[in-house]
């Protein structure tokens, strides 16, 4: 029986999301993620129930959109300004921090370029793009975790570069992240309107 890869990436993203939690060792981080996908799978019972549950695999494609607001949370939780003001310590190790931020500036990257899409409905080609970004942000497990790698270690080489610790996150390193979701987004959006090009 061969393993569907976008099902692997999703189970390699969650896999990774726990390692960052056990390493905090701050669990209501996990449940904060519990909690949203029990309640995504809830609603999704509700408007189509007997074909979806919290437990079907349309929700087990897309893990980053419970643990998304859950590692928002822990940041806003456990985040301490310091005294400069110029970052926040956590008084955890590097990896939970990473992960937690690099996933809050993908998921503010890609709700900033769906709301924009969804405010220019139905002119233009917001009808191309709309279903085209809804995919990529909930259904593409692959591109998110090797995205998300790829930011965790862009910030971590820029808490290093300007002398930060491995536990501290800051808003210019969430805003450096989101820069560069929004653009891989471009250049995703630039396959879909002209698709030749990728030929």
């Amino acid at each position: 029986m061969s393993i569907r890869p976008d099902l692997f990436c999703a189970a390699a993203y969650t896999a990774l999301f726990l390692a960052a939690v056990v390493q905090s060792r701050r669990y209501s981080w996990l449940l904060a993620a519990v909690f949203c996908w029990l309640l995504a799978g809830s609603a999704g019972a509700w408007l189509l129930p007997g074909f979806l549950s919290p437990f079907s695999v349309f929700f087990l494609y897309m893990p980053q959109v419970y643990i998304a607001p859950a590692c928002l949370l822990f940041l806003l939780l456990y985040g301490r300004s310091t005294a400069g003001g110029a970052y926040c310590e956590t008084a955890v190790r590097p990896l939970p921090v990473l992960f937690a931020s690099s996933c809050v500036a993908m998921a503010l990257s890609h709700a900033l370029v769906l709301f924009l899409a969804w405010q220019a409905w139905p002119t233009g080609l917001a009808p191309r793009l709309l279903p085209a970004l809804g995919g990529l942000s909930l259904l593409h497990p692959a591109y998110w975790l090797s995205m998300q790698i790829l930011l965790m270690a862009v910030s971590a080489l820029h808490g290093k570069f300007n002398g930060q610790p491995g536990s501290a996150f800051s808003i210019h390193r969430i805003q450096a992240g989101l820069l560069l979701a929004l653009v891989a987004q471009a250049a995703y959006i630039a396959t879909v309107i002209f698709p030749r090009l990728t030929l």
